[in-house]
This record gives C-alpha cells, sequence and structure tokens, in this order.
C-alpha cells in the first residue's frame, strides 16, 4: 500500500434524481476547493492535473475567456468524459464519386459533470469559482493508471533514449520494450509505446531534407576536434550530398601495419538514398578483417571510383601493395588511373560466383 497521501477510496453516491455518482476521496492538500486562490493560472491547473491522475480520470480544456489584451479571464476544465458526442445528420449521398472510408471511433462521452472553473479577480490573483467532483462514471482502477494521459509523459530522457535508439536503427516498439525493462516495468515507463512511436516520426520528419547536413555537421565536428580524423564530401550539380569519404585515426594506424592488401567493395546499396556504400577492408595477423576507410558514392562510374581511391591515397599516405575487387570494368580503369603501382587481382569469390553461374546456365541450356 502506498502512502497517505496517494491513497483513495471510490464511493458510490446517488443523488435526489436517482442518478448514480462516483465520489473519491483523497488528501485534502492535492483536492481543490471552491473559493482557492492561486497567484498564476498555471498553479491552480497543475493542481487539478495532479489531482485527476491520482483520482483516475482524464482531464481536458473546456473553454475561456479572455480580455482585449489577451489576458485569461476565465477557464474552465472538464472531465474528458463530459458531454456527449454530437452526431452528424448526414443526408443521402446524391454525387455517384466514391467516398473515403472512414475509420469508427466509439466516443467514451458519458455526460459527466466533474469541472473546475478558474476566475481572475481584480488583484489578479485566479479563484476557484465552482468545483465539481462527482463523477457519473467509475474511476480508473490503480493498474491502469499510468496509461492515463494526465500521467502520460515524454520528457527529456525519454526523447534522448529513443534518438540513441534511432542512431542504432532500433524502433519505437523494441526500444520501448528496452526501457521497461530498464525500469522494471511497462507500468514504470511514463508513457505509452504509442507515445514512442508518435515522437520518432516526428524526429524523422524534423530530419527530412536535413540529414545530409546533419551527417556532415556531425563529421565535421569530429574532424575539428580529432586531427587524425579525414574527412571529405562533394555534392552534385543539384546540391546533393553525391560523395563522402571518411577515415579515422584507428583505421589509418591499421592501414599503416596490416595495408598490403585492401579489398575494394562496392556492392552494398541502400534503398533510400541509391548510395553505394564502399568500404576498403582488409585482414590481420589474426585472420580478421578490419576496416580502413569508407565511402558513399551516388554513381558506380570511373569519375567517382577515382574521386574515392585518390582521397584514400591522400588519407593514408601510400597506396596498397595489392587492391582485390569484382571485376567491374570503372573499378579497373580507376585503379589505374589512381594506383599505377599496385597489383590488380580479382576476387576469387566473384569468380567462383560467376562461373558456377555459368555452368549452371549451361546445364539448363542443354536441357532445352
Amino acid at each position: 500500500m502506498e502512502d497517505d497521501a496517494w491513497q483513495r477510496e471510490c464511493v458510490m453516491d446517488v443523488s435526489p434524481g436517482g442518478n448514480e455518482t462516483w465520489l473519491t476521496e483523497c488528501d485534502p492538500n492535492i483536492k481543490p476547493a471552491q473559493g482557492q486562490m492561486f497567484k498564476n493560472l498555471d498553479d491552480g491547473i497543475e493542481l487539478y492535473m495532479k489531482y485527476a491522475s491520482i483520482a483516475g480520470f482524464d482531464v481536458r480544456r473546456s473553454s475561456d475567456k479572455k480580455n482585449r489584451y489577451g489576458a485569461i479571464l476565465r477557464k474552465k476544465m472538464v472531465c474528458s468524459r463530459e458531454g456527449f458526442k454530437e452526431t452528424k445528420n448526414t443526408g443521402p449521398v446524391v454525387s455517384d464519386a466514391p467516398t473515403k472510408a472512414r475509420r469508427r471511433r466509439p466516443s467514451t462521452r458519458v455526460g459527466c459533470m466533474a469541472r473546475i472553473v478558474f476566475k481572475r479577480d481584480k488583484t489578479g490573483m485566479y479563484v476557484v469559482t465552482t468545483f465539481e467532483d462527482a463523477h457519473t462514471h467509475c474511476l480508473c482502477e490503480e493498474s491502469y493508471k499510468p496509461f492515463l494521459k494526465v500521467n502520460r509523459k515524454l520528457d527529456v530522457g525519454h526523447q534522448q533514449f529513443i534518438t540513441n535508439c534511432s542512431k542504432v536503427n532500433v524502433g519505437a516498439s523494441k526500444s520501448f520494450d528496452i526501457y521497461a525493462e530498464m525500469v522494471g516495468g511497462v507500468e514504470n515507463v511514463g508513457c505509452t509505446q504509442q507515445d514512442f512511436k508518435n515522437y520518432r516520426r516526428e524526429v524523422l520528419a524534423y530530419m527530412q531534407g536535413r540529414d545530409a547536413q546533419m551527417v556532415i555537421s556531425k563529421y565535421l565536428d569530429i574532424k575539428s576536434d580529432y586531427s587524425d580524423m579525414y574527412f571529405e564530401y562533394e555534392a552534385n550539380e543539384k546540391d546533393q550530398l553525391a560523395r563522402v569519404f571518411w577515415a579515422d585515426g584507428v583505421a589509418r594506424q591499421k592501414f599503416s601495419a596490416f595495408g598490403d592488401v585492401v579489398s575494394f567493395d562496392a556492392t552494398y546499396k541502400t534503398n533510400r538514398y541509391s548510395l553505394m556504400f564502399v568500404p576498403f577492408t582488409g585482414v590481420d595477423n589474426h585472420k580478421k578483417c578490419v576496416t580502413f576507410a569508407a565511402t558513399l558514392i551516388a554513381r558506380e562510374d570511373v569519375e567517382s571510383y577515382c574521386w574515392a581511391l585518390r582521397h584514400f591515397k591522400i588519407a593514408m599516405g601510400s597506396i596498397p601493395r595489392i587492391t582485390v575487387t569484382d571485376q567491374d570494368p570503372a573499378m579497373k580503369v580507376a585503379i589505374t588511373k589512381e594506383f599505377p603501382e599496385t597489383r590488380h587481382r580479382y576476387c576469387m569469390w566473384h569468380i567462383m560466383t560467376k562461373r558456377e553461374f555459368g555452368i549452371f546456365r549451361s546445364r539448363v541450356e542443354r536441357s532445352y
């Protein structure tokens, strides 16, 4: 059982008209009262929201009255189940045009009369002129309170966690599961999985059209902080990011130790930006692959490969003795121009793959 300040008892009463109402008994310090005064309106709203979260109901702002200077003279807040949903009187459809199907959304309005009204007096303070705590519906149980809107708040910690998960390509649903595991349960998260999804959607919408500049700014900041970081980029005639090359200090040290043989592969392609990811890899003394540098190019032509090889030579200060690639003719021309002293060899995996495919195709042709 929690502290007395957080305990409440839901009591049902019957009004003189025969209607059933639910009253909430809680700590008087958190329950508003008629005639209570506040220095500003935000303090009164905050108190009522806290009272609603403990009592077990949601709140929505109903109406307000302002003067000609924009100051609020009267503010009304009601239970989220106040009133009834208006039914639209839709006549017969006269047009033959197809209408878009609308999702049916059931209403939760039951005509609840719970409300609070703040009014500004002559001194500028806000007075509670009306406070009705009787509800025409049963209040939320203790186990469902964390899912009320008044108890759901996506704070800075949640936002930073979602952003960090997005950087490593972790979706909103998985991020929510990880966060719930960290805090000891879904009820301790402070928001729902849909809140995670909504915020991640807002982040992606903000990044749209700015993602290329964000990448460039990030790597330029790293380059300014670390002198051994090498980074270059180039845009096309439409001012779009077309080529990116980067190599950090650790990768450049690995090349100085294991850079005799370098594999240059361009078979990785992203579907969203149509940029080819081209890593420069090698093998260390433990027969494990190590990365020397990486580049993104928009086109697999001689000019793009020459640009990548040229910056690789500048970043490493030398060229490898042996360069291994697939059987791309553009790569062969670029390596001859930029790495004239290297020995160019084809990758055995590509050779064997094409050989097996050729044998299979010849067998199929003979079968016909």
